[in-house]
């Protein structure tokens, strides 16, 4: 009997230890095929003077368009009265990568007829940096302040965008902070549908859609490998900015243009321009380089116009108007707070924020104070 008792007890163990390395198996299989998160795709950046004050290089163009990112967005104007120094520098650099080469307008506008005047600002200043409105990419109308009532900024947007088809301009785009989009515009009333919008929470969460899913803006910190800085990147659900249908001027994904050689002065030369600094600098403000120090990126954007045939635009002057001063209110940053959640609790975005307490990254301490 004990001999028996053993052999069952050896056998029993064997189908034990059987089904426990096959239950193993299945789990260490299902770890493999189980669904992760993963993070969105970055489709296409953003940039303006905060990430380079003169402009970003051809070369950082360049490397992220092989890289696999095929469209920017560059900011070009705001309000009735200011043009972004780095736009020019930045339309032409990323032109020259083969890059989709898009812009925007960040809005003030309080009513319908402020916002036609911004509209008409923003396609002189679009001449101005050497924005092609038939090759080039799509503008965007960047609303995410409180100027107005609901009715009203909602009425002012499609005022702004149907001015910018009338100046002939074929697609209109509207950027806004998810929160803001739903709380301060009316998106069954908007004329522009699949709009481009911000909800940063680490790629997790997508905007909440009303009106067509368009495109996400889903970190403002982001860093590309080897590049410093930190960049605005976006993934285009819609196909309004990364799509060579877009932007006739752009090459195939990951293919950049041939620049050939890249010494301004050696060019100015060879056509027999005036060279010194002080021409160049005069030169450069009349292709809308207004802030030229002769760096290497405005340098090549200067030669990049040059070499185009393009000729320069008027500099457009400022409109003036009665300012309507919206209230800003304080927040004091509190241990644990990020600044992705104070912007969500006080309805506003990060882009604002930011702007308003010029800040070059998403970085905050306990006890600073933030205007909101």
């Amino acid at each position: 009997m004990g001999k028996y008792h053993r052999r069952k007890r050896a056998t029993l163990k064997k189908i034990i230890d059987g089904l426990i390395a096959e239950a193993l198996t299945i789990a260490l299989v299902l770890s493999f095929v189980a669904p992760v998160h993963a993070a969105p795709k970055v489709d296409f950046i953003d940039v303006s003077h905060h990430n380079a004050q003169g402009g970003l290089p051809l070369s950082f163009y360049q490397t992220i368009k092989v890289s696999g990112v095929n469209g920017v967005v560059v900011k070009v104007s705001d309000g009735t009265s200011y043009i972004d120094p780095a736009a020019s520098v930045n339309v032409a650099n990323a032109k020259a990568s083969g890059m989709a080469v898009s812009a925007y307008h960040f809005a003030r506008f309080t009513s319908v007829s402020e916002a036609k005047t911004e509209a008409d600002w923003f396609d002189k200043q679009l001449k101005y940096v050497g924005f092609d409105k038939l090759k080039d990419g799509i503008v965007v109308v960047d609303v995410e302040l409180p100027t107005a009532s609901k009715a009203t900024l909602t009425d002012a947007t499609n005022a702004f965008t149907s001015e910018m088809h009338q100046l002939g301009y074929p697609t209109v785009d509207l950027y806004s902070g998810s929160g803001f989009y739903s709380s301060h515009l009316d998106a069954d009333k908007l004329s522009i549908s699949q709009p481009w919008l911000a909800r940063y929470n680490g790629g997790k969460t997508e905007p909440v859609w009303r009106n067509g899913k368009g495109a996400w803006q889903w970190s403002s910190g982001y860093h590309f490998n080897g590049i410093g800085g930190s960049f605005d990147v976006s993934q285009d659900f819609a196909g309004k900015y990364a799509s060579r249908y877009v932007a006739p001027n752009a090459t195939a994904p990951k293919k950049v243009k041939k620049i050939g050689s890249v010494s301004l002065v050696n060019w100015l030369k060879q056509h027999k321009k005036a060279w010194s600094y002080s021409e160049r600098s005069t030169l450069a403000k009349s292709y809308g380089i207004t802030n030229y120090s002769g760096t290497a990126a405005q340098n090549i954007a200067l030669l990049v116009k040059l070499k185009s045939g393009v000729k320069p635009a008027k500099n457009p002057k400022a409109v003036k108007k009665a300012v309507k001063k919206v209230k800003a209110h304080t927040y004091t940053v509190k241990r644990g707070n990020t600044l992705w959640g104070i912007t969500r609790a006080h309805k506003t975005t990060i882009t604002h924020v930011k702007m308003l307490n010029h800040l070059r990254s998403d970085l905050i301490r306990p006890g600073q104070k933030l205007k909101y």
